[in-house]
């Protein structure tokens, strides 16, 4: 009889789903759009989540409680973006476990947050220290005796510095201020006009004050800095190292909350990771400047496989949690 370990990695703009057998390997993916909460509602967002496991089962087979190829679901974790508090957590939990048990699938739930199932895939391990910088950011680390801590992750208006948000609001004031003259021509203004089939820039402020523009419409500016940076724009090469000596400011914040942060192990999660070299060698030089033993890892396996792998480790026993 083949276990099977189903990680959800849900967030604002898509949702990953992962599942795996007790040793990680995949044996079925698939994907949706935003299970956020708090962007769609709660019951959407269960629905969402129960649909999208349905069909990642049924990639692998498993219809039922223990299904066609002899396997058996026993473990779903829910590493959920927007849900922070233990009650959410909870209705979470028995609102996905119904709508699965109503379809003749019991399966043992965990709800936990994204960083968590990240640091998981980056890592190996749930302990550790992981910087994600996405749409958002945070930095979070756990400690061998379970002990968490985080920096950041407050959402766009009271922080998220080194976010892919951040990142693209500073582009487009960027742009602004070039354009009023306030500060130097900039590589950057040519490369929105040109992302978006726009002629003049006057056009940015009729669409960014739209009514269905959101904070991932504004992180999506930050491939024009990207871009012109890699190019080697001067403006957009400070707004990308401002930012990623930000995100490296507050992981040095978190190293310092137990020392045995120091020596151990960091991930590096999200897209500004992946897309932008300058951005990872200053982080990178940051963090080797002030804590020259701690190891950074880039992550290389997607979070819903980190969420699969905390189901097999917390759910494989005989009464794991229901949530953190």
């Amino acid at each position: 009889m083949v276990k099977l370990f189903l990680g959800v990695d849900g967030g604002g703009t898509k949702t990953d789903v992962y599942v795996a057998d007790s040793a990680g390997n995949e044996l079925g993916r698939c994907f949706g759009g935003s299970t956020n909460p708090h962007a769609i509602g709660f019951e959407t967002a269960a629905s969402r989540i129960g649909a999208l496991l349905l069909e990642a089962l049924a990639l692998t087979g498993a219809g039922s409680s223990t299904g066609p190829a002899g396997t058996e679901p026993v473990g779903v974790c829910l590493a959920l973006s927007g849900i922070d508090l233990p009650a959410e957590r909870e209705n979470m939990s028995r609102a996905v476990s119904g709508l699965l048990r109503a379809s003749g699938i019991p399966a043992r739930m965990l709800v936990t947050n994204d960083a968590e199932s990240a640091l998981m895939a980056a890592l190996g391990r749930e302990e550790g220290m992981l910087a994600i910088a996405g749409t958002g950011s945070i930095v979070f680390g756990r400690t061998p005796d379970g002990t968490r801590y985080r920096v950041g992750g407050w959402g766009h208006l009271l922080g998220d510095g080194g976010s892919g948000y951040r990142l693209g609001l500073d582009a487009l004031q960027a742009v602004m201020r070039s354009h009023d003259g306030v500060d130097p021509p900039t590589a950057m203004t040519r490369r929105l006009l040109d992302s978006r089939g726009w002629h003049e820039i006057s056009e940015l402020k009729t669409y960014i004050y739209g009514p269905e523009i959101t904070k991932q419409h504004v992180a999506e500016f930050a491939r024009c800095a990207i871009e012109t940076a890699r190019d080697g724009d001067p403006s957009a090469m400070r707004i990308i190292t401002r930012h990623a000596a930000e995100l490296a400011a507050q992981a040095l914040t978190l190293a310092g909350k137990d020392p045995w942060f120091a020596e151990g192990h960091l991930g590096l999660s999200g897209s500004i990771f992946t897309h932008s070299e300058l951005y990872e060698a200053e982080f990178r030089q940051r963090i080797a400047d002030a804590l020259p033993a701690l190891k950074l890892l880039k992550m290389l396996k997607p979070p819903s496989y980190g969420a699969a792998r905390l189901a097999a480790v917390r759910l494989a026993q005989a009464e794991p949690p229901s949530h953190l």
